[in-house]
């Protein structure tokens, strides 16, 4: 059952006691059938309220928000908005209220145009990666070993090749890159797992706020690093990658950086396996679309190669 605003003030108020709505602010959210709206209260406080529409949205809202408690007591409790109540609904499952994240969503942009806001960005990472395991599987987390994320990797690959759905170079490149044992050889890590501009806030040139831990697991650190590899620029992402890398108390997977670069070409043949799967042709055409771009990018990669090559033996053909 989906709310509207009206309703979802109501919720809020019933759920946190003193508050008195006077407006509504929409607010994005990456959970399906998740109703979500900004309230400010009469003395100007603000909070969020969260009303599932559906029972897979209510199990994964449960998920996430014990998830956040659990985290209350690690570093990351400054970036998480705490919970302030919680109310039964009518059709079952709960709606809660949160305080509402500090500041304002945080754009790709202003990661490109703020080195302190990358910076920031890179260690949260970190300590996203650096809270204990046990805490987060007695946040009822599941763990995933590296076996099993690899094979997962090579299965959703090998169906895209067998589909017809990837031109040689790509099959090529991305074959080689699973059959790579020594890139697959990682300590499994706590992470976000679905990392977006929805799910991040900025205020000033830092990082306020983080929700959304429902994808969280215990899996590869490269998951968090692969949608920022693949959508920053090299020079911006260096500067992350360097912050997150003071940041974390032990060294780093020696290839992490690659690896992340692999999952987030991966994460097209992902793309490609829903669309397929759920018969939605415009997320198969921007999926295919994706991959020819990468085909391109690698013709045009062997291209210089070829270059460079010719350019090195040319002098000693002279001499000779």
């Amino acid at each position: 059952m989906h709310r509207n605003s009206y309703s979802l003030a109501a919720l809020a108020a019933a759920a946190v006691p003193g508050l008195i709505p006077v407006r509504t602010t929409p607010i994005a959210t990456p959970i399906e059938d998740l109703d979500v709206a900004g309230i400010i209260g009469e003395e100007g406080r603000r909070v969020m309220v969260l009303s599932p529409g559906s029972t897979a949205s209510g199990v994964r809202l449960e998920r996430d928000l014990k998830v956040a408690d659990a985290l209350t007591g690690t570093p990351l409790h400054t970036v998480i908005p705490p919970v302030l109540g919680f109310v039964k609904l009518s059709e079952g499952g709960r709606a809660a209220v949160t305080e509402a994240p500090v500041g304002r969503p945080l754009m790709l942009e202003n990661l490109q145009e703020s080195t302190e806001l990358t910076r920031s960005l890179g260690q949260i990472l970190a300590r996203i990666h650096t809270v204990p395991r046990y805490a987060a599987e007695a946040a009822g987390v599941e763990s995933f070993t590296p076996e099993i994320l690899h094979a997962e990797h090579r299965s959703r690959v090998a169906a895209a090749k067998e589909g017809g759905h990837l031109p040689a170079a790509v099959a090529q490149r991305w074959e080689a890159l699973l059959e790579d044992e020594e890139l697959w050889d990682f300590t499994p890590q706590f992470i976000h797992g679905d990392l977006s501009e929805e799910s991040l806030f900025l205020t000033g040139d830092r990082v306020s706020a983080l929700r959304d831990w429902s994808s969280s697991r215990v899996a590869d650190a490269a998951t968090d690093l692969a949608w920022l590899v693949s959508s920053l620029d090299p020079d911006r992402f260096d500067e992350l990658y360097a912050a997150y890398r003071e940041e974390l108390p032990t060294s780093t997977h020696p290839r992490l950086m690659e690896r992340a670069q692999a999952l987030g070409e991966f994460a097209v043949a992902e793309w490609l396996t829903h669309g397929l799967e759920t018969g939605d042709e415009s997320i198969v055409s921007d999926a295919r679309g994706m991959i020819a771009d990468l085909d391109a990018d690698l013709a045009q990669l062997a291209r210089d190669e070829a270059e460079r090559a010719y350019d090195e033996m040319a002098p000693r053909a002279e001499d000779a």
